[in-house]
Formats: C-alpha cells, sequence, structure tokens
C-alpha cells in the first residue's frame, strides 16, 4: 500500500514537532521517568533489573519490580547500551516511534474500511499524530509512545489475518500470526493491560477453531512473558506476572479515602514505605477484595468518579509538575489539549457507535470496537490518571474520521445528530461529576496555572 505524499509530509512534521519539543523542554526523568530510567542504565551496565545500582548483588532486595514493565527498561537499556546514558537519543527514537504509529493508523483505517476515500484514512492519523498530549507525552520518558506503537503494530497484523486481507498461503498467515504475536508479547511486557485484549483476540480464533493458528499467535507471550514471569517469580518467591504494580494500584484506587488518582492515604504511605513492594502487592490485592466485600456502595461509587476522570474535558493535559517553568507553554498546552481531547472523545465514541451498527457482521470491526472499549474498562477498576486514557486516543481518531466519512457518504443528519447525542451526554454528565467531586482540587489546580 502507497502511502499519500500528504501522509508522509505530516508525519515528517509531527516527528520534527516531538523532537523540537522534547529539546525545547529538556524534562529531567523524575517519578516514574527517573525510575525507568535507572532502571535502563543499570541494565545496560550489567547490574540487573534494579533501581538502586546498591543493590546490584541482592536484587531481591531492590523495589524495581514494582515500577510497569519490564518492556520499556529494556528499551532504553538497549539504547544506553549502544550509545550510553544519553537521554536525547530515547527522545529521537521515541518521536520516531510516534510518526511510524501515525502510518499505522493509516493502514488500519484502511484495513477497516477498504471501500473509505483514503483521505479518511489521512485525517485519522492526523488527529492522532497531532494530538498536544501524545507529542507532549513523547518529551518524556514514559511507556506510551512505545506501547501505543505496538499495540498498532500487532493491531494491524493480526486484523490482516482475521480479515482474510492475506492470500490463502498457510505459512505466510502463520508469519503474520506470529509478528502479531511477538508484538502483543512486547506490549504486555510494557503494559500488562494488553494481556486482556491478547486473550479476546486468540479466544477468536479458538472460536472459530483455528487452532494452529491460535498456538503461534500466544506462543510469544507464553515464551517471553513465561521466562519472565518465572525468573521473578523464583526471584521473589511471589507470583508476579509482569510487575508488583497492580496491588498497590488497586488499594490506592479502592479505599474509603480513595480519590480515584494515584494519591496514596496515610496508611497506605506508611506501609508502602515500612515494606517492600513484593509484600505491598499480597495486601494491597487483598485490601481490595475486602474493600469491595466491606463497603459494595462506595466501590461502585469510586467506579464512577474513576470513569468521570478517565473522560472529564476539564482534566486536559498541561497540569504536570515538569511545567513549572514553562507557564506560556503550559496555558497552549491545556487550551489546545482540552479541545482537541474534547473533540476526540464527543466524536470519536459517536463514530465507534456507528461503526459498530453499520458494520456489525465485520469481524474486524466489533474487534477493533470491543478493543477500544477494554481500554478505559481495563483501568477503571484499577486506578485513572489522565495519560492512562491515551491508548484510547488511536480508536477515538479512527472513530472521528469514519464518522465524518459516514456523514460525507450520505447519512442523514438525524442520525448523524442522534449518533453525537448519546456521547455528548454521558461526557457531560461524567465531567460535571466530576466537578462536583473534585471542585476544590480543580480550583487549586486552576489557581496554580493563573498565578
Amino acid at each position: 500500500m502507497q502511502l499519500p505524499r500528504t501522509l508522509v509530509i505530516a508525519a515528517a512534521v509531527a516527528f520534527i514537532a516531538s523532537l523540537a519539543l522534547s529539546f525545547h523542554w529538556q524534562f529531567r526523568p523524575r517519578v516514574d521517568a527517573g525510575a525507568y530510567d535507572a532502571i535502563g542504565w543499570n541494565l545496560a551496565r550489567g547490574y540487573g533489573y534494579v533501581e538502586n545500582e546498591v543493590n546490584r548483588s541482592t536484587p531481591e532486595l531492590d523495589d524495581a519490580i514494582v515500577r510497569v514493565g519490564p518492556g520499556y527498561e529494556f528499551f532504553l537499556a538497549g539504547i544506553y547500551k549502544l550509545v550510553g546514558h544519553r537521554v536525547p537519543v530515547v527522545w529521537i527514537l521515541q518521536a520516531a516511534l510516534h510518526a511510524s504509529a501515525m502510518l499505522l493508523v493509516y493502514k488500519l483505517t484502511l484495513l477497516l474500511f477498504p471501500i473509505l476515500d483514503k483521505r479518511i484514512g489521512v485525517l485519522a492519523s492526523l488527529l492522532f499524530g497531532f494530538s498536544p498530549d501524545l507529542i507532549f507525552i513523547n518529551s518524556m520518558l514514559l511507556t506510551e509512545g512505545l506501547f501505543l506503537f505496538l499495540m498498532l503494530a500487532a493491531l494491524y497484523a493480526i486484523f490482516l489475518v482475521l480479515g482474510n486481507t492475506l492470500p490463502k498461503l498457510e505459512g505466510q498467515v502463520l508469519g503474520w500470526l506470529l509478528a502479531a504475536g511477538i508484538l502483543w508479547a512486547l506490549a504486555v511486557l510494557t503494559r500488562p493491560i494488553a494481556l486482556i485484549p491478547l486473550l479476546v483476540l486468540a479466544g477468536v480464533l479458538l472460536w472459530q477453531q483455528k487452532w494452529r493458528q491460535a498456538l503461534v499467535f500466544f506462543l510469544p507471550t507464553l515464551i517471553l512473558v513465561g521466562a519472565w514471569s518465572g525468573t521473578m517469580t523464583a526471584r521473589y518467591n511471589h507470583f508476579i506476572l509482569t510487575t508488583t504494580a497492580g496491588g498497590l494500584d488497586l488499594w490506592v484506587g479502592n479505599n474509603l479515602g480513595a480519590t480515584g488518582g494515584f494519591v496514596k492515604t496515610p496508611e497506605i504511605q506508611q506501609f508502602r514505605d515500612a515494606n517492600h513492594s513484593v509484600v505491598v502487592d499480597e495486601v494491597g490485592k487483598q485490601k481490595y477484595v475486602e474493600f469491595i466485600k466491606n463497603y459494595p456502595a462506595a466501590f461502585l461509587e469510586l467506579q464512577v468518579r474513576k470513569a468521570a476522570l478517565y473522560v472529564s474535558v476539564i482534566r486536559p493535559t498541561g497540569l504536570w509538575l515538569d511545567l513549572q517553568f514553562f507557564p506560556v507553554d503550559r496555558l497552549l498546552l491545556l487550551g489546545v489539549s482540552a479541545i482537541w481531547t474534547l473533540g476526540l472523545f464527543l466524536v470519536g465514541c459517536a463514530g465507534l457507535v456507528l461503526m459498530m451498527i453499520e458494520h456489525f457482521e465485520d469481524i474486524r470491526a466489533r474487534l477493533f470496537v470491543a478493543i477500544a472499549l477494554l481500554q478505559p474498562l481495563m483501568v477503571i477498576p484499577i486506578i485513572v490518571e489522565t495519560r492512562y486514557r491515551y491508548a484510547l486516543f488511536p480508536f477515538l481518531a479512527i472513530g472521528v474520521a469514519y464518522l465524518i466519512a459516514e456523514r460525507l457518504r450520505g447519512i442523514s443528519a438525524r442520525v448523524f445528530w442522534n449518533t453525537l447525542l448519546w456521547p455528548a451526554v454521558v461526557i457531560t454528565v461524567l465531567t460535571f461529576y466530576d466537578l462536583s467531586r473534585n471542585i476544590a482540587e480543580i480550583i487549586s489546580k486552576v489557581h496554580n496555572v493563573l498565578l
């Protein structure tokens, strides 16, 4: 498939914009980014998977295992092994991954809807590629850029097979499935929530009685994730799939003092400071179950609150502490992010709804919408931060382009506006709920920005 010249130019511009802003801001790695950076550098120097190099001889004492990974940490380690501890090289590669992801969004759009004008694929790519949130996050050492690229590449590979797009050559089909399986395995190692869509896709192959294809697709995850899980489980004498981040997040996001975000209560902070992350993981999961049993109403209210955090239009990207020395940039980012995110959520969700209605017979369209729906459903029961919704952005971008394409192809104005109505109602209600529950926090943030 030949790429349109406009798209290639746009991808190059997005690459330059992402890279230019990274060098403009030059954020120092801190908090999660600082931990990823430290682990990657220690791996590159042969110290093992540790955050604190003093633990290189006793890795079982180190808390690196609490950080989401290990995919991104090994990505950093590979870079640092080749060029030394040079963060700007990471910015360059992350900008390249983002530009590549733009091309994948285009190819996915045309793969799903080959009858649509190719310009619709370009529109979806532009909406994704020039998202201010995604360009901003590429300037930091965080997992989102790598994860989005891996997920989109894996989706494209598996949809080639599921849509019978390939010639009827068993070897070629199995080759694409193996590539999709490897990409999904790497995505799981980067962010473990990718495991759920992987299981859904493997389940579809099994449901279609394609046993060999299902095995080839799932085998890389079994080997790669299994090897990592076995090593870490043996090291810490505690079952670990990828990391121990899950137990702590479940506890922080689900307790009587929870805000829905990663704000630890004094009790949790005290326990975290006094115990290794393996202990925190085990206790956190116990506390999660106890909370559901003892306070079911409070648990349900928290899920609504976290859903509100996920879609709220009053929580654009730009409130990061890293931007405190760039007040003008922060204001611009907040404004553009708010508009861009509102458009993606409102029109994108409507597009996904219409997609499900109009293309229900197409298994790829059904799976595409299902995997999009899984993005919020996988994080809302745990914990919600603004950047956790970025995984939904490529689906929303394609949803926006699809709805516009259908309007241009002749769906009635009544259908068009009715399709937009329910997402608008849901987003408005959840935004006002977020405002009512967190008004003091929001006023404080606005005050800080305007000072």
